[in-house]
């Protein structure tokens, strides 16, 4: 049985790399590229954190998991693809970050070897993150995500360390059982903070992102979406934002080579074959439309890379026809001699990897999620088909918009207008794969519900024990490079 290890970042748009639109140096990634297969249309089942995760693991649409926001988890009694894994008797090893909330902090992983840098309960810790991370507790979220943007260090930078380190650690040690590890890492993820020296490599190069100072045409009326657009950031400060996150990616790409390099020692030695796998969990706009992180189906924050190299597995193939997230658990499970649930959104990849399918370029892929406006739920799906992707938010269907990425891929125009028989055949799809009023109530129920759990967690006096809570003060918002510190310390 192969040894599968999966390198999972957080918050990686792949436009933002070696091969992407945005260059950053990523040789290791571009190494991965050329010895294995690369999905280049990969996209997320939603744009945000854990829906798009428990998606993930689950292989269903958040639609059918009901999680559309980071305070929510899966039941214990939906299936993983880490149970299949485990039933079919691998070592199921998760190393840092997955984003899990509740009592059940392991769904499917039988070992846990570092913990989450995020809350893990339903109540978040606010006075004690702010003796954690002082200037920077605010700066893991939006809108607040550029108050403290610069070189030097920062809690992510030294998360990732100890993240790798731990992984470095394991794959030193001899281990009797096949094993699926999961290196979980919160980087790129903002705080926007990168290492000095990478930091003022990119500030070189820091132009001003699309759309910054004039949105869309299709934006202009359309609040929902101008809702996410940050109307105080300057120039120098997106600037810093655009300089910090390749410098991040640039140093998550070097992290990614000394942990594929000790797993190909380790599996060296045993001579199983080994599977590697590189993916994240949605994208960043970094400052184009003026919006920063995610909770967007623009490209730049639904799209993900996905990338596989391993023993049997095609090299420098590059699969150009549109897949999901939630095709990640039926992949490996069928690469490891096992299947995941037939009810399962997702499909199984593996013949792309190992032989010379034929891509599907009919199949048609689901992102979804709720946002929020005017204390209103508003549920979103992007559908991708082809070359065209589709948006529509419940309730603003006269936004509707209609993107051809081959001829636009920056999704400048709006083309819905010029083609309603399209228009109709994705209302369609979009009407089989979800009930807005159904999905929004659902999420109106588990707000109700999150407060009592809180409740219930304050009663009974919960502990963080699996939280990561070791942040030196060295790394607690005292930048040697700014580019905008809206935060002082007291």
């Amino acid at each position: 049985m192969k040894d599968i290890l999966l390198f999972m970042s957080d918050q990686h748009s792949p436009l933002f790399s070696g091969w992407g639109s945005e260059l950053v140096d990523t040789p290791n990634l571009m190494r991965l590229r050329s010895e294995g297969t690369s999905f280049e249309a990969a996209y997320t089942s939603c744009p945000l954190c854990v829906p798009a995760r428990m998606s993930m693991l689950s292989g269903l649409l958040p639609g059918k998991t009901g999680i559309f926001t980071n305070n929510d988890t899966l039941s214990s009694q939906i299936p993983c693809f880490t149970h299949a894994l485990t039933a079919a008797g691998y070592e199921t090893v998760l190393i840092g970050r997955m984003h899990f909330i509740g009592p059940d902090q392991r769904h499917g992983f039988t070992k846990r070897l570092a913990f989450d840098m995020t809350p893990t309960g339903w109540n978040r810790p606010v006075e004690q993150l702010k003796k954690e991370r002082g200037d920077f507790v605010r700066t893991f979220g939006e809108p607040w995500c550029t108050d403290v943007v610069g070189g030097g260090e920062s809690p992510v930078l030294h998360y990732d360390d100890q993240i790798v380190e731990t992984a470095l650690e394991y794959l030193r040690q001899e281990h009797e059982k096949p094993q699926f590890i999961l290196v979980g890492t919160y980087g790129p993820h903002f705080p926007y903070v990168a290492p000095e020296e990478l930091y003022l490599k990119y500030l070189d190069k820091a132009g001003i992102p699309n759309f910054f100072h004039n949105i869309p045409h299709y934006m202009q009326d359309f609040d929902l979406l101008k809702n996410h657009c940050n109307q105080e950031v300057d120039e120098n400060t997106v600037k810093g934002v655009y300089a910090a996150y390749c410098g991040m990616i640039e140093r998550m790409d070097s992290q990614i080579g000394q942990v594929r390099d000790a797993f190909l020692s380790y599996t060296q030695k045993k001579q199983n074959g080994h599977i590697f796998g590189y993916l994240s969990d949605h994208g960043d706009q970094a400052g184009e439309r003026r919006i920063f992180g995610k909770q967007t189906f623009f490209e730049k924050s639904v799209k993900i890379p996905m990338i596989f190299e391993g023993t049997g597995l095609k090299a420098g193939k590059k699969v150009l026809s549109p897949v999901s997230i939630m095709d990640l658990g039926p992949t490996l499970c069928e690469l490891a001699g096992t299947a995941f649930c037939e009810e399962a959104d997702g499909k199984s990849l593996k013949n792309l990897l190992t032989e010379e399918e034929s891509e599907d370029f009919e199949r048609v892929i689901i992102s979804q999620f709720i946002d929020t406006h005017k204390d209103k739920n508003q549920y979103g799906i992007m559908i991708r088909y082809r070359e065209c992707k589709y948006i529509s938010y419940h309730g603003q269907e006269r936004f509707d918009l209609l993107f051809d990425l081959k001829n636009d891929p920056d999704e400048t125009v709006n083309i819905i207008e010029s083609f309603p028989k399209l228009r109709e055949w994705f209302i369609k799809i979009a009407e089989h794969n979800g009930n807005p009023e159904e999905i929004e109530l659902e999420q109106f129920r588990r707000t109700r519900n999150l407060n009592w759990f809180r409740y219930y967690e304050k009663a009974t006096g919960w502990e963080e024990t699996e939280r990561w809570a070791d942040n030196p003060p060295s790394a607690r918002g005292e930048l040697k490079i700014t580019a905008n510190h809206r935060i002082k310390s007291n």
